[in-house]
């Protein structure tokens, strides 16, 4: 369960989801439409452990997990939080 933080009309919400950001933000999208403007920053931990349970639900493949790494400014500390999910 991912806890994000909403913001729609300039206004947080907290959204609560099993699902990954990316549908989250279709969620979001859906149910608010022009009025959703993004997330708050996501923690790191957050991104990293819903990628993970992405790529672990078979949704997206190794090469497009190492993709999403390369293009992460934190992708040291997220490397180090995958390896405490794999271990």
């Amino acid at each position: 369960m991912l806890q994000l933080t909403a913001i729609v009309d300039g206004k947080r919400a907290t959204m609560l989801t099993e699902g990954s950001i990316a549908e989250a933000a279709r969620s979001c999208r859906d149910r608010f439409g022009t009025r959703f403007e993004g997330f708050a920053p996501i923690p790191t931990e957050t991104k990293g452990r819903s990628k993970w349970g992405e790529y672990r639900e078979k949704q997206i493949s190794r090469e497009e997990l190492e993709a999403w790494l390369k293009e992460q400014d934190d992708e040291k500390e997220i490397r180090e939080i995958f390896n405490v999910l794999r271990g």
